[in-house]
């Protein structure tokens, strides 16, 4: 028995020696690139498993190598993933993952390249490949034309290039895709610094040779030789610097240096070979002898190409022979050509050109009258396509002399045709649908527009995305405006000074003064040199005026006004100097001149402003003593001035701020009896409201209410103030009785427009009496009535509400996407959305949710709804674990706003951080909230409660202990203070 087991026990050893033998020589084998061998050796060894874990990874790795370097890239590929799957805690494990992502790029499989190297990057930041592995994902991401990501993607490669053994060809790569995406001077800066740190690399050469081409896009003709006749560009092989040669002369004839671009294509080709280069050079010279007018030699060549080419090359000589023939005066020759040109090549681009071409001269020409000739008897043509074309061109000609019935006549022919040709159906779209703008139809041009876009978004998008602001604009419809100016990325210097513009005025027409700063600001910067800057520059002022900026306000009035010749005849410039006085804040200056005025121009038609705007100035320095003497002055001097009924009301207000409400009261009665029907006299009924509360006699003010509307039964504005009573009720929180005035206000006035108002505020008061069956009821007549008004959409939004606090948000959801609908171009669609997009997250439909908040981001950026969106985006993005994605978001908003959005979005930053185990960057996050932020408790207190949290992770306890002890000491009591002494407990 003990010899059996000696046996047993020696076979044991014996074959596991043998194994290891066996890896050994596997292992030379794979040194020695034996790897047929070593590939057959190492999987015997994993098939038999007798190894260690340690070495049978190894065997595993190496085997997956082995058909790496035979080549065999599906089999590396399902040996690498088998590796990671048997050994996931390997230290093989970055390699693997770095392996797997570049054998996926070279098959062209790019998601699943993205993911491998995506894993590595984050799972090991600190491996030898991080930095190549951003360049082979931002690789994967140029290769499918998705060029922000490998833009994001080479830009990391290039920022951690001590693990990127790529970094030159990250660079070449950025400049690449910057050269491919039209971004001439980024590509430049990249291809240069290449040069600069990389000089002695093989792509040394080739950037040289791009930055030429550069050049030659942007139109910079003169660097672009500077660069294309380089020493650097010798060292390139012969077919590239033929191509140097080749663009080389392209510049000198763009330049009209027509001899020596002739000398270098002459040189060309005659050392060129290859057939179809030297094709692209006779065209080059062709289209050198059109510029110089020799167009029989030009012919000549554009002849030889129709013949021997066989590619594009051929197509367009056989067009350009018909323009040479043309501009010979040959009109017979250059038919026939464009004939043959025609049913040759029937679905050409060029085709209708060819067809159009002799109208389309004369308009080049501006012979509009010779065009017109040419266009309408090509609108004989049995051709619908030339046709149309035709009177395209000629709604075009009338549209551009601003005959805009006539141009909308002749896109209306074109647009009866129906053109089969997507892009000449739009283009005449297009122009009938300007022309309706431009004759004030802006419903007509604004269904045409959203067709058009809906129909093809690619078409002409900066263009009609601007017709539809404009539109908007006109109808007052800012938001919606604005919605597509953003829209607008045109480098047309027209097209763009009027969206910078009408960005400016509509912030401006919504008083969002900041960004209307901006925009005008960036209007003057730009377009200084406009007849409109002085009206744009006021327009400056005043929304400095409207953020309370006075110091910058009045800076720009006084270079405006100071300009004029204020003293000597005109009472307008004298009347606009004393408000900038106003305007700029120096009250006792603008007083005088204000006096000043009245004297000197006793006839003007500013006298009695320029009386109340005194009485206004010592109104609001609450010298009301002067201000009812200025405005009792007002009334003795102009009294049949149109301002009278406003003095009168505004010596009741100067009554009422100094306590004395018996006075105030009857001034505002004065305004009631002598004016029943100004435009005062709301505000007059307030005010006497207003002083029977002060006074502690609310019934009196219903009294009075009762009595006018008793009567004044006619006055127009009986229904508005009989309206007051339920307003004075709610607003001393009698919500019963509020309730009773609303419906006594619906029972008498049931045509009045205020009918959907008082549903509306019915539903508000049951709401605060919690019958919410009531107030749904109420929001939902609010909402039938006044479907498209604010106060239909205020009743949507408290309708919502209430199902969110039932956790009905479904419902929530279907009454805002209703509102939706119907008032797309409403101001309140940004909240609206919002509301929607917050009950989506409260429903846990994240991606919904998200879809909803990014809506918001790409079309109604710069509202505060934007900028809270980010925040919930950022929100959403941390649920998701998406970091870097969520610290975007919220870093932004963090960085550009100091209200409570911009405090939620820097403590949601931390919270970011916290869980991405980036604790020490956290606390940084944390600490600014808790500095900048101080004013916001709920966000201040949350940040002491992470910090306690970070310095946890960080091993800090006397520094976590602190943080709680501050939460402690902010809230003693609470929520806050049982979460706290909890942790505290736990430390």
């Amino acid at each position: 028995m003990k010899k059996i087991l000696f046996l047993f026990i020696s076979l044991t050893c014996l074959f596991a020696q043998t194994e290891t033998d066996k890896f050994s020589q596997a292992h030379r084998a794979f040194e020695n690139n034996n790897f047929s061998l070593a590939l057959r050796l190492f999987k015997e060894i994993t098939a038999t498993g007798k190894l260690e874990q340690q070495k049978l990874s190894s065997a595993k790795f190496y085997s997956a190598e082995c058909f790496l370097n035979l080549d065999q890239l599906d089999a590396a590929a399902v040996e690498f993933e088998s590796f990671l799957d048997e050994y996931k805690f390997s230290t093989y494990k970055p390699t693997v993952l770095y392996k797997l992502g570049t054998i996926y790029f070279t098959k062209r499989e790019c998601r699943k390249a993205r993911e491998r190297l995506t894993t590595l990057t984050t799972e090991f930041p600190f491996s030898e490949f991080h930095g190549s592995s951003f360049y082979w994902i931002g690789e994967t991401y140029a290769s499918e034309n998705k060029f922000v990501e490998a833009e994001e993607n080479f830009r990391e490669a290039i920022a951690n290039k001590k693990t990127n053994k790529y970094i030159i060809n990250s660079i070449y790569s950025l400049a690449q895709l910057y050269e491919k995406t039209g971004d001439y001077g980024s590509a430049i800066t990249n291809y240069d610094e290449l040069l600069t740190y990389y000089k002695q690399s093989p792509l040394a050469p080739k950037a040289q040779l791009r930055i030429g081409i550069c050049y030659f896009n942007q139109k910079d003709y003169d660097n672009a030789i500077l660069e294309l006749t380089d020493s650097e560009i010798k060292q390139l092989p012969f077919e590239e610097i033929a191509e140097a040669r080749f663009f080389l002369a392209n510049c000198h004839a763009r330049l009209q240096e027509y001899g020596d671009a002739s000398q270098i294509l002459n040189e060309l080709y005659t050392n060129v070979v290859e057939e179809q280069f030297k094709n692209r050079i006779l065209f080059s010279k062709a289209w050198i002898d059109f510029q110089q007018t020799k167009y029989n030699d030009a012919f000549d060549k554009y002849k030889s190409l129709t013949e021997t080419a066989n590619d594009s090359l051929k197509i367009l000589s056989l067009y350009w022979c018909g323009e040479c023939k043309r501009y010979l005066g040959d009109s017979k020759g250059a038919d026939t050509i464009f004939k043959e040109f025609i049913e040759k090549y029937p679905s050409h681009r060029l085709v209708a050109k060819a067809q159009l071409a002799r109208g389309s001269v004369f308009v080049s020409q501006s012979n509009s009258v010779d065009a017109e000739a040419a266009l309408l008897n090509a609108t004989i043509s049995p051709d619908k396509q030339t046709k149309t074309k035709a009177y395209a061109m000629l709604g075009e000609i009338r549209l551009n002399a601003m005959r805009y019935d006539d141009a909308r006549k002749y896109f209306s022919e074109a647009m009866k045709l129906r053109p089969d040709q997507q892009d000449l159906r739009n283009r005449t779209q297009l122009g009938y649908s300007v022309s309706e703008y431009f004759l004030n139809k802006y419903n007509e041009a604004e269904k045409n527009l959203t067709e058009l876009k809906e129909r093809d978004k690619t078409f002409e998008s900066d263009k009609v995305n601007f017709y539809l602001a404009e539109i908007y604009f006109a109808t007052k419809k800012y938001s919606a405006a604005l919605k597509h100016y953003n829209l607008v990325k045109t480098g047309d210097k027209s097209i763009l000074r009027q969206t910078v513009l009408g960005k400016a005025y509509s912030y401006f027409n919504m008083k969002d003064f900041a960004n209307s700063i901006f925009f005008f600001g960036d209007y003057i910067e730009k377009f200084g040199n406009e007849k409109n800057l002085a009206e744009v520059k006021l327009r400056l002022a005043d929304s400095y005026f409207g953020s309370k900026n006075f110091n910058k306000a009045s800076a720009i009035y006084k270079e405006l006004f100071s300009k004029d010749k204020l003293s000597s005849e005109s009472d307008l410039a004298f009347y606009q100097y004393c408000q900038s006085l106003f305007k700029a804040g120096k009250a006792n200056e603008a007083k005088n001149a204000f006096e000043e005025l009245q004297q000197k121009f006793p006839k003007s038609k500013f006298t009695d402003e320029a009386q109340y705007v005194i009485g206004w100035i010592d109104f609001q320095q609450n010298d009301y003593n002067s201000a009812i003497s200025g405005y009792r002055r007002l009334i003795s001097r102009y009294p049949r001035s149109e301002l009278k009924p406003l003095a009168i009301y505004n010596i009741g207000d100067a009554f009422f701020n100094q306590g004395n409400y018996d006075s105030s009261i009857v001034y505002y009665s004065k305004v009631i009896e002598s004016y029943p029907n100004s435009q005062y006299i709301l505000d007059a009924v307030n005010g006497i409201q207003y002083a029977y509360v002060a006074k502690e006699q609310p019934e009196n003010a219903i009294t009075f209410i009762d009595s006018f509307i008793s009567a004044n039964s006619d006055s127009r504005y009986s229904d508005q103030i009989f309206f007051k009573k339920g307003d004075l009720y709610y607003s001393i929180d009698n919500y019963g009785e509020a309730i009773k005035a609303y419906k006594d206000f619906i029972a008498k006035y049931p045509s009045s427009g205020f009918v959907s108002n008082a549903y509306f505020w019915i539903g508000k008061c049951s709401a605060n009496l919690k019958n919410e069956a009531e107030a749904v009821a109420n929001y939902n007549t609010a909402r039938q009535r006044s479907p498209k008004t604010d106060i239909g959409i205020s009743a949507t939004l408290e309708l919502a509400k209430i199902y969110s606090n039932k956790k009905q948000y479904d419902n929530a959801i279907r009454v805002i996407d209703e509102s939706v609908a119907a008032n797309s171009t409403s101001n309140q669609v940004a909240e609206m959305l919002f509301t929607k997009g917050s009950n989506e997250s409260l429903a846990k439909k994240m991606n919904d949710a998200a879809a909803t908040f990014e809506q918001i981001t790409s079309y109604y950026e710069g509202t505060i709804f934007a900028a809270k969106a980010k925040v919930e985006l950022g929100k959403i993005e941390i649920e998701r674990k998406n970091f870097e994605k969520a610290q975007a978001y919220l870093r932004e908003i963090g960085e550009k706003r100091l209200d409570d959005v911009g405090a939620q979005a820097q403590y949601y930053l931390g919270v970011s951080l916290f869980y991405q185990g980036n604790y020490s960057d956290a606390v940084t996050a944390f600490v600014r909230t808790r500095s900048i932020f101080s004013g916001y408790d709920e966000w201040y207190t949350k940040s002491l409660m992470m910090l306690g949290d970070c310095f946890i992770k960080l091993d800090d306890k006397k520094q976590a202990k602190e943080m709680y002890r501050s939460v402690l000491l902010r809230h003693p009591e609470g929520e806050y203070a049982q979460e706290a002494k909890r942790k505290m407990r736990g430390l």
